[in-house]
This record gives C-alpha cells, structure tokens and sequence, in this order.
C-alpha cells in the first residue's frame, strides 16, 4: 500500500510540488499545455506532472535514544573518574593526617562536582524499544520554502533537526547524478521543532520547538552549532505551534509567535526579548493562523481548538480594540462529527455522547480572496469569503472523498491531501468567478504522482500519525 501524503507544497509559481510521505520528500514539475495558457477557465491547462527528484531521510531510528545514551556514558565516565580522584585524594589525607581527634577532612558541598551528586552506580545500558513497544516513527514533520523559492526546510522527528536544501529545479537530462535536493546543512536542535520559517530577508531561519522557544539560524551558513551554541531569542511557558516574520505599521520587523495556551504573541525582531502586544480571544490552542496578502499585511486569521475563527487589526493601535470578526462555526460541522470525535473516555460525559473538533490549516485563495477551512477529519472542505478590511463570510462547503491531512495552494491550483490509500490527492481549479472544480484530468495526475511514491506500507498499523492537531488540546478533569 502507498503511505498517504503528510505534507504537501506548492512554489509561489505554481509550477513545482512538493509532497512527503513518512522520511521521502518528492519534487514534481506540474506540466502545462502551452496552448491554453490564455485561456483561465481550461481545464486542460495542466496536463501532467513530471517527478524531478526525490530525498529519503537515512537517519538511524534510534538517534535521539542512542544521543542520549551517549549522554549518560559520558556522565557515568565522568563520575568514575571524580570518584576515583576522590578516593585517592580521602586515602592520601587520612594516611598524612595528624590532627588530635585524626578526623578526615570534609570537602564542602559546593566542591563537589555536580554530575557525582547523582551517582550512577551502573553502566548505563542502550534501552531499545523490545517486543511490544510502541513503533519508533522517522518521518518529516514539516516543510517550508524560502522566500526567494530557492531553499526548501524541512523538520524531522527522530533527531529533532532541521534540513535545510538548496533545490535545484532544472536538473540536466543528460546528467543522472545531478541533484534537485542539495543538501546544506541539518541541524540538530534541543527539542522537537514544532513550526519553522525564514524571515523576510531569507537570512536566517526561525525554529520555534515544543517547549517554547524560538531559535534563530543562519539560512546559508552551513555551519552545526553544538547544543550549548543554540541560544533562543524568545520563548513561552507552552508548546508552540506557529511562527512567522513580518513588518508592522512602523516598517519594524516583527515575529508572530502561538501556542497551546491560547496567546498570539507579536514580538519585535531581532530584539525579540520586547513584546509589541498579545492578542488575546481564543479560549483553546491555535493551530494555525496568516496574513492573507489582499488584506495588505493588515489582517491577522486565526484559528484552533475552539468554536470561532477570529480576524485581527493587529496593528490597531488601542490595544483591546484588535477583534474585528469573530466567526462561530459550530453550526456548520455540528452535523458532521461522529465516533472519530469523541472526548477520550476518562473526560467523557455521563451520556458517552460527549464531542470536540478543531481547526487544522487555514488555507488563503489569493486568486478569489477566500480561505479555505480544514477540520480534522471531517470530509469536508469549508469556503469563506474575506473582505479586505477583515470581514468574514461562510460562502459554502464541498464535500470530497475522505478526510483531509493538509492542503497547498498557488495561483490557480489547489491541492488536497487525503487519508486514503488509493486515491491520496485530489486536484482543483480555482476560477475567477469565485468557483472551484475539480480538474477533468485529476486521475492522470494522481496516477504519474503514485506511480512515484515508493514509500509503501504493509498494513494500516504502519501509519505515520496524520491527524496531530487535536492533541494539542488541554484536558481538564470535569
């Protein structure tokens, strides 16, 4: 069985797709039809794809738990040694000792090396997961391109890294050993990244992780800083679940960070250590927010684990006064929940009847100034038309074949990611008229796309996790 597609990307040409499956990432080149390119409203402007390259992460399952047994040999090797010195040091000075009640000299507390005050006794051994374990998963968990198109950055799961390549979209059909994915640099970092970005100028690279904190990291410098050279530049109390650069009314650069716990922070940049404002409404986690650019860098998207997709003023200067719409959506998907969203038992209801969604992606339709809204696993695709000042306005909803990962759009074309083993993707066409249809072609599409993929499971137990965002949810006995 083809292992679904977990992260999708489309360039800002709409030419070239990205698309990950477990640890491969795929570059494809969309195919157009030269003689239509006048025509908009064609459904044979794209034809095919063609599969440029591909990267497959080689990393050792077990890095993090073998990093981290070489951690604890180097402490237990540590500790022999101070604890040897030490015995030499207490057998010297009781041997030469002479005092009148020929007591042995006690070192002070602050003497004492750190890593002997809590002693190994034994050497450490390599725990490996044994029978019956939980699966140990190497798969990219999130990908971006640079501004300039030119680096795609991607996160890993198992060393906690970001992988940076220089992408190569015009590899030589006479040269086989050509490259398209041009490896730069991987870095590994402290904590799991949870959201990455470049800033606005694609020198450096914005890492927030699961602990909080946002490191930044030279884009072209192809230099690994060790564990004690990543210095974070700001940091919440919670999981973070968003980053991203951009320039605020005064033509200062500013980060927008989220996270668990429900805060949108801005916070001025390089000097990230100042908050500019938080921007307070969400009751639950925010897992995905944008600045849709007709709105003109003045409107701020947000959504997550509660009822309502919120627009901002962000840069409204009285401070309280940033809500300009707050959409509940519950009417909408209140229809469509079933088993898949029910509470976990120990927080269910007396009824066992007790349900929760949320928001995974929201999606900006530059062409037609609309969002597009991805519940997790809900077989629907939600449309929103967005005015230019913020206004928010449910347009209408379009039912497809399962329930959707993930979604990437450029232009014209519109990509959705499936939970479905035989048909993964599904391709659409998004027209001037505010209308959205799929491509006649999808099938040829989708075939050229899954003949590529080569990453194949053997049963459904074998699953990368793809739906991660309600797990970002708090829970709160009741």
């Amino acid at each position: 069985m083809k292992h679904p597609f977990q992260h999708i990307l489309l360039d800002k040409t709409g030419e070239y797709f990205f698309a990950a499956a477990i640890n491969t990432v795929f570059l494809f080149k969309i195919v157009k039809n030269d003689e239509n390119d006048n025509d908009t409203n064609s459904d044979n402007i794209i034809e095919n794809a063609k599969l440029l390259g591909s990267w497959t992460d080689e990393v050792d399952p077990y890095y993090t738990i073998r990093k981290h047994h070489r951690e604890l040999l180097e402490q237990y090797e540590q500790q022999q040694r101070e604890k040897e010195e030490k015995e030499k040091a207490e057998n010297e000075l009781s041997s030469n000792s002479t005092n009148e009640n020929n007591k042995r000299e006690i070192i002070p507390v602050e003497q004492i090396p750190t890593s002997t005050k809590q002693i190994m006794n034994k050497r450490p051994k390599l725990p490996l997961p044994g029978p019956g374990a939980p699966p140990t998963y190497t798969y990219i968990r999130d990908m971006t391109l640079s501004n300039n198109n030119e680096y795609l950055i991607i996160t890993t799961d198992n060393d906690k890294a970001v992988v940076v390549f220089k992408i190569n979209y015009n590899p030589s059909n006479d040269n086989n050993n050509e490259k398209v994915f041009n490896l730069t640099k991987r870095q590994p970092m402290m904590k799991r990244p949870s959201a990455i970005c470049t800033t606005i100028d694609d020198l450096n690279i914005l890492i927030a992780d699961k602990f909080g904190d946002v490191y930044s990291l030279p884009l072209n410098d192809e230099k690994i800083l060790n564990d004690n050279e990543l210095k974070p530049i700001l940091g919440h109390v919670s999981m973070l679940t968003g980053v991203y650069n951009t320039i605020d009314e005064n033509n200062n650069q500013v980060i927008f960070t989220t996270d668990r716990d429900e805060h949108i922070r801005i916070s001025y940049y390089p000097k990230s250590y100042v908050i500019k404002k938080i921007l307070f409404g969400h009751k639950e986690f925010i897992s995905t927010f944008i600045l849709p650019k007709w709105c003109n860098n003045n409107i701020l998207v947000s959504a997550g684990g509660d009822s309502f997709i919120y627009t901002w003023l962000w840069k409204s200067e009285i401070e309280g006064n940033e809500i300009k719409c707050k959409f509940n959506v519950d009417d909408l998907i209140k229809d469509k929940l079933n088993e898949k969203h029910l509470v976990p038992e120990k927080f269910q209801n007396d009824s066992k009847n007790l349900v929760e969604y949320c928001i995974s992606k929201i999606i900006p339709l530059n062409k037609t100034n609309q969002l597009a809204i991805i519940f997790e696993k809900i077989p629907f695709l939600f449309i929103f038309d967005l005015s230019i000042d913020g206004e928010l306005k449910f347009n209408r909803e379009i039912n497809v074949i399962n329930d959707i990962i993930t979604a990437t759009c450029t232009n014209d074309l519109l990509i959705l990611s499936f939970n479905n083993m035989e048909k993964c993707l599904n391709f659409y066409q998004i027209i001037d008229n505010n209308n959205i249809k799929p491509l006649e072609n999808s099938l040829k599409l989708l075939e050229t796309i899954n003949n590529a993929n080569d990453s194949v499971i053997g049963d459904i137990d074998e699953l990368i996790p793809l739906f991660n965002t309600n797990y970002l949810r708090k829970r709160r006995e009741h």
